[in-house]
């Protein structure tokens, strides 16, 4: 290295360049620095008009406060009265032959690295513009990994045109690393794995950015969560403890997923247990002003939209058993535990309205006093004369018994 620094090649352009600067005009010098003085005062100018620009041309439409996706272009276009500032000052001075080749690359260089962070900065305004007029949010999740996709293609362009411009063979450096690439893929099979899943995932629409959901694996455990970032590899969760979990997207994949935020409606079935000593009028009356109740409430879903139900459903060991089976109209955690306390009031209201009461677990003991003579059993006599007029009836009565229709 210290034999290369003192060769005659190193020589040759340390004299052309003492040469350049002795027969230079002070003249074209003073103008090119007053170019590249103009170009660097002009630039905040300049990239404050574009921005201007592209807000009324295309910003026009989309809601007010949101120029911030416009401005992230500021820095490269600013950037442009440099590199023609560049490009005028080198024109005006007289370039030794020697570097005719390093000034032509420097400035295609140049102009590479400006287009190449312009259409970089670019893609947040246009994917955001996209986004305001095309899609919805399941879809946006797409667009954020377009949005990647293009911003890495456009780095690996823009680096292969910079090294292409400085004579690497870009092809040729491709090929020598295709056996590298082929050892990093066997090795990369499980973040592969993770990317297709993502995909998958993306395209069956099974949650998107701030669904809730449950997630069950294979192993039965059970995770529960809001949906923060859908990645390449893995989908971040935040648990309702603020816990953040990491799932990779090939478990979500092989997991039933329940998306609660999905669903219309979030339902109510309950149990009611009521005292066994209700009678049957109190007992149709509290089932009845459920009803009305249900029917009357804008905030339960009606059918035959969906399923509303108020029934008596059987004896209990303790108690009889009212079952409510309905719907509410909001899907909102925090709205349905307010509807469902209104709701509760309300039934606790029209059983004490009904002066019924609630069943509570116990145990009954009756004590009998058993006699000596004990007596069998019979119907009333009126019952008695009911069931058996006359010998006809009673043939009837013995032939539907034995299945003779």
């Amino acid at each position: 290295m210290f034999d290369f620094m003192n060769s005659s090649f190193v020589d040759v352009y340390v004299r052309d360049f003492y040469y350049w600067l002795k027969v230079s005009d002070i003249g074209k010098l003073m103008s090119a620095s007053l170019i590249m003085l103009f170009a660097v005062l002009v630039r905040r100018i300049f990239s404050f008009f574009v921005v201007k620009f592209l807000n009324f041309l295309v910003l026009r439409k989309i809601a007010y406060g949101q120029e911030k996706y416009i401005r992230e272009i500021t820095k490269p276009v600013s950037f442009i009265p440099i590199v023609v500032g560049v490009y005028f000052s080198l024109n005006i001075l007289k370039i030794s032959s020697s570097f005719v080749y390093y000034t032509r690359n420097f400035l295609k260089s140049l102009v590479i690295f400006n287009i190449s962070w312009f259409l970089y900065t670019f893609v947040n305004p246009l994917a955001f513009i996209f986004r305001k007029t095309h899609l919805d949010n399941t879809q946006t999740v797409i667009l954020t990994w377009c949005v990647r996709i293009g911003k890495f293609l456009i780095v690996i362009i823009g680096l292969s045109a910079f090294l292409e411009n400085w004579g690497v063979r870009v092809s040729t450096l491709i090929a020598s690393l295709g056996i590298v690439g082929m050892a990093v893929a066997l090795g990369a099979q499980d973040m592969f794995k993770n990317i297709i899943s993502g995909i998958a995932i993306i395209s069956e629409h099974r949650f998107s950015v701030g669904d809730i959901v449950r997630l069950e694996n294979s192993t039965n455990s059970v995770i529960e969560g809001v949906v923060e970032n859908i990645g390449f590899r893995s989908t971040t969760i935040r648990k309702f403890d603020r816990t953040l979990l990491f799932v990779p997207n090939s478990t979500l994949s092989d997991a039933a997923v329940i998306n609660f935020s999905s669903r219309m409606y979030r339902r109510i079935e309950w149990t009611i247990r009521l005292e066994y000593r209700t009678s049957s009028n109190q007992l149709r009356y509290i089932t009845q002003e459920i009803k009305r109740y249900l029917f009357e409430n804008e905030n339960f879903v009606k059918p035959p939209e969906s399923i509303s139900q108020v029934r008596l459903d059987k004896f209990g060991e303790n108690s009889i058993e009212l079952l409510i089976y309905c719907f509410t109209n909001t899907n909102v955690w925090a709205e349905w535990l307010k509807i469902k306390e209104d709701f509760i009031i309300k039934i606790k209201e029209i059983v004490e309205r009904a002066g019924a009461g609630f069943a509570l677990p116990s145990n009954s003991i009756y004590v009998e006093q058993v006699e000596h003579n004990l007596k069998k059993r019979e119907l009333p006599k009126e019952l008695m004369d009911t069931l058996y007029k006359d010998e006809k009836s009673e043939r009837n009565v013995v032939d539907v018994m034995d299945g003779d229709f």
